[in-house]
This record gives C-alpha cells, sequence and structure tokens, in this order.
C-alpha cells in the first residue's frame, strides 16, 4: 500500500483514485491502511507513527468545565456554550424517514433507497456534531493551558433511559476524548475531579445550597451569591483539587465573558 499523487495503490486491487483530507505528515511511516465504508461513501484511513515531543506549557490560564445539557460547556471564566441538540432538530425529519422505510415492502429496491436515506440523515446529524466538537474542544486548547472537566461515568449515566438519548446527542464523551488528545499534542494539561458536591457548593464561600435539577439559578442564603447553576459548578471544578493534580485558586484565572457569546 503506498500514495502515489493522488491516487491509491492497494494490494490485490491496484491504483484508486482518492481526494486527499489532507497530507500525511513529514518524516512519518505509515503503518497501516483500514478501507472503511460510510453509508454510501469509502474511506481510506492512515495509521501513522510519529515522533515528536510538545514543550509543555506553563499553567497560567485554567478552565473548569462544566458539562450539560441545556448548556453544552460551561466555563469557569462565565462563558455559556448553548447545546447544538443537532439530533432533535432532525428527528421530524428521522421520524418521517424511517415511518416511510416501515411501510416498503421487503427485499424491495424501494426499501434499499429508503434505508440510504435514512442512514444519510443519521450521518449528517453526526457530521454536524463532530465538526461542532472538534472547534470547540481547539478552542480550549487554544485558549487554557490547564483545562479541568468532572470525572463523569458517562457510560452508567447512559443507562438511565430517560438521559442516555440527550447525554449521546450531547457527545459528552467526544468532547473530553477530541480535547485530550489535542491538548496533549500542543503541551497543555487535562485534568479530572471528582464529581461529587460542585453543583451544590458555593462557589465564593463554600456553603452547601441543596437544590433540584429544575432549578436553574444558584442562590446562596450565606454570602447573598447568585449565578448560573452551571457557572457555579464550573468554578468548582476549577477550584477542587484533581485526581491528578492539585486546586488553582493560586492560577491566574481567565476574565469572566458575556455569557451566551460562544467564540467559534
Amino acid at each position: 500500500m503506498r500514495l502515489e499523487g493522488k491516487k491509491l495503490r492497494l494490494s490485490k486491487i491496484g491504483l484508486v483514485s482518492v481526494k486527499l483530507h489532507r497530507g500525511l505528515p513529514k518524516n512519518c511511516v505509515v503503518k497501516a491502511c483500514t478501507i472503511r465504508r460510510d453509508v454510501d461513501r469509502w474511506f481510506a484511513c492512515f495509521t501513522i507513527e510519529k515522533f515528536y515531543a510538545p514543550v509543555k506549557r506553563e499553567v497560567e490560564r485554567a478552565v473548569g468545565v462544566d458539562l450539560g445539557l441545556k448548556n453544552l460547556v460551561a466555563l469557569s471564566n462565565g462563558e455559556l456554550v448553548e447545546n447544538p441538540r443537532w439530533l432533535e432538530k432532525n428527528e421530524e425529519r428521522l421520524v418521517l424517514l424511517q415511518r416511510r422505510l416501515s411501510h416498503k415492502r421487503k427485499d424491495s429496491r424501494n426499501l434499499l433507497k429508503q434505508r440510504l436515506r435514512v442512514a444519510r440523515l443519521h450521518r449528517r446529524v453526526r457530521n454536524q456534531r463532530r465538526d461542532f466538537l472538534h472547534k470547540l474542544s481547539r478552542r480550549l486548547v487554544d485558549d487554557f493551558d490547564l483545562i479541568k472537566f468532572e470525572n463523569l461515568n458517562i457510560q452508567k449515566m447512559m443507562k438511565n433511559r430517560f438521559l442516555a438519548k440527550s447525554i449521546g446527542g450531547a457527545g459528552w464523551f467526544e468532547l473530553v476524548f477530541l480535547t485530550r488528545y489535542k491538548a496533549e499534542e500542543a503541551g497543555a494539561a487535562v485534568e479530572f475531579v471528582e464529581p461529587r458536591g460542585t453543583s451544590v457548593k458555593c462557589s465564593a464561600c463554600g456553603f452547601l445550597v441543596r437544590k433540584t435539577l429544575s432549578v436553574r439559578m444558584h442562590s446562596c442564603p450565606a454570602c447573598e451569591s447568585v449565578e448560573d447553576r452551571d457557572l457555579n459548578a464550573a468554578k468548582n471544578i476549577l477550584y477542587t483539587v484533581g485526581l491528578t493534580g492539585s486546586a488553582c485558586r493560586g492560577i491566574r484565572i481567565e476574565r469572566a465573558v458575556e455569557a451566551g457569546s460562544p467564540r467559534l
């Protein structure tokens, strides 16, 4: 297997024309090539080996990230990034296509065509979510030297039939995964903190304020602090000692930005 200009030579197949997403990095060794089919498209995925030594950054800018469903992420600097809800936006169209699919005759050509329409819509939703998460994770890594998440058991949370669809559609696991590998390449750090108490503890004074999920504002009776509950949780995540690191009260915190204005 080897690239020859805009063609890929595969054993037992020969030359195949390809559209390169991007060129292979210099000084890399191609270890394998996997041919993958995605609905009606074919992809050649290269596994490469490249030696690099990223320079570890000095931690000057740190941020706590609270994952949610109403807001996909809340940052401890005061920024809220709204959940795009790609699946919900396309759900009406998806239900219509699946209903039409159920009415097609078994083993008919129309059945295959309708299955393809459903699969294409699923792919569109998946690509929209992935593109958004790639841009968001890149911005986090570019803007901050230390990024702190809650150590959530997402797999266990997905077993809740009332939350599974929303959590899967939000892409929490994918966002954390993308942020981790981008941070590793850029010399930034990603840490995880114990999630217990981040939602009820007041980030200003430490007083515990019990509240249900329906209560969206944090209001502390001890210090009279009032703010969005997700922002309060994000600040607690930042200030909590990580499972592999330390608390960040001694690090310069980014100034607050206007809530609801994500910079993508």
